[in-house]
């Protein structure tokens, strides 16, 4: 697959991971917790590993390893999020006990993971400024949302639509633009 065909999955990853943030939030106002909950958190975070495979193919000639360690450790750390409650939805005990300790350590990792890309972003000047700022601050607007009534998911989710849209503009430039002299 092209460079430019994963920017333009990855852009549509990112929006629809967008979408279904928002309507995660919206859920968790009014219902709070529910398997439908789980299922939508499940499908958002894999849409944003999605989103994060665009920027990655978009930008990974130009960001160095600081954007890789942060782009691995984003998708190692949802991805055990997600196993870790599909294994809590699931509900089997003998397989849960290691997942309880992982869950809180893959959080930590995703905010590191989020804070390295966003600099590695900042860096390498390919996107708006604002993309690597909200790539920093993007988790932390997540928890203190939830924090004040569960508006994380909704404010995580418009963000995640605006980088989802400058990913698609930007879905054909990949092969124009030369790489950037180091």
């Amino acid at each position: 697959m092209s460079s430019s065909d994963l920017i333009r999955w990855g852009a549509l990853a990112a929006i629809t991971g967008g979408v279904v943030w928002v309507v995660y939030g919206l859920l968790t106002l009014a219902i709070r917790e529910s398997a439908v909950i789980d299922a939508l958190f499940i499908i958002a975070a894999l849409c944003t590993v999605g989103g994060f495979v665009g920027f990655h193919a978009l930008q990974k000639d130009d960001y160095g390893r600081i954007g890789r360690g942060g782009f691995w450790t984003v998708v190692v750390a949802t991805l055990v999020i997600v196993v870790g409650l599909i294994v809590e939805l699931v509900g089997s005990m003998t397989i849960e006990e290691p997942f309880v300790i992982l869950s809180p350590v893959g959080t930590l990792a995703v905010f590191i993971g989020f804070v390295l890309y966003g600099a590695a972003t900042l860096q390498a000047r390919v996107l708006p400024r604002w993309c690597g700022i909200g790539f920093i601050v993007g988790p932390s607007i997540f928890v203190l949302g939830d924090l004040l009534g569960a508006f994380g998911g909704i404010l995580f989710g418009l963000l995640w639509l605006a980088l989802g849209y400058v990913l698609w503009s930007q879905r054909g430039a990949a092969g124009e633009r030369p790489s950037r002299v180091r």
